[in-house]
């Protein structure tokens, strides 16, 4: 279960309060209200959050987030946006349950929060490097809460006509984000490989780390990159990244077309 949520009616605030972003720029925090938060894995939570029309229409590529706080003095957290961009009115997000999001992922229907409009850069799969290699098969490498921006990416469409497949991390299957999409992603085209790192007797998956599933899989013969053709998405820990990077490097996939959401 998630930190309970605080009362409801418990902020007054100043209307459209602006904070200092980290880089120097004013941002604007607009109220936003909790529609619904829902478990969504273990230690997950779904949170779907009513936003101004700001907010929406500046979510334009999957890969984008917010920046949200509780109060205009607090610290403002960062998160991907999970729904997919074109969607008015409100955006989910995926939030794990930990000390420093238990303000967020306490929250109830109807409660009050401060959201940026949507920021960053996201996936940009427009981008001269996949343009120019005309990138026909995409890998999607993700862990935790890093499935998020990826959901947005899938069920956009963006990937329809290209070969995909996901290779997801977790810690255990419970904890497997969006766990209830597989089979709707698979159907889409979408080739989805969960690799746990602490999976259970009765799991008969991948075990171990996304970056040692993809070694695995070109080292045997049975490799799903076409380097020439391929692409990727990357979301979680800098180590994870660094290491799909390499693999991908090892069987000729360049850099520049490894794509970052930050």
């Amino acid at each position: 279960a998630g930190a309970r949520a605080a009362p409801r009616g418990r902020r007054q605030r100043p209307p459209n309060p602006v904070a200092r972003h980290a880089w120097g720029d004013d941002v604007k925090f607009l109220d936003a209200t909790i529609e619904s938060n829902v478990e969504a894995g273990e230690g997950l939570r779904l949170i779907t959050v009513q936003v101004p029309q700001a907010v929406s229409d500046a979510f334009k590529t999957p890969g984008q987030y917010v920046q949200a706080k509780a109060q205009p003095d607090a610290k403002a957290s960062y998160y991907s946006v999970a729904s997919s961009p074109g969607k008015t009115g409100s955006m989910e997000f995926l939030i794990k349950q930990a000390e420093n999001n238990a303000w967020f992922t306490g929250l109830s229907r109807g409660d009050a929060t401060l959201l940026s409009e949507a920021m960053g850069k996201g996936y940009n799969m427009a981008c001269d490097s996949w343009t120019a290699a005309e990138v026909s098969q995409v890998g999607l490498f993700a862990t935790g809460t890093g499935i998020a921006p990826m959901r947005s990416a899938i069920e956009s469409g963006v990937f329809r006509g290209k070969a995909t497949r996901l290779y997801l991390g977790a810690r255990t299957e419970a904890a497997l984000g969006f766990a209830d999409s597989f089979e709707a992603w698979r159907k889409d085209g979408i080739e989805v490989v969960p690799v746990l790192s602490n999976g259970a007797g009765s799991w008969s998956g991948r075990r171990g780390w996304i970056q040692d599933a993809l070694k695995e899989d070109e080292e045997r013969g049975e490799g799903f990159v076409l380097p020439t053709r391929h692409g990727a998405l990357i979301c979680g820990q800098k180590e994870m990244v660094a290491a799909v990077r390499a693999v991908l490097a090892e069987v000729g996939v360049p850099e520049d077309r490894t794509l970052l959401n930050f």
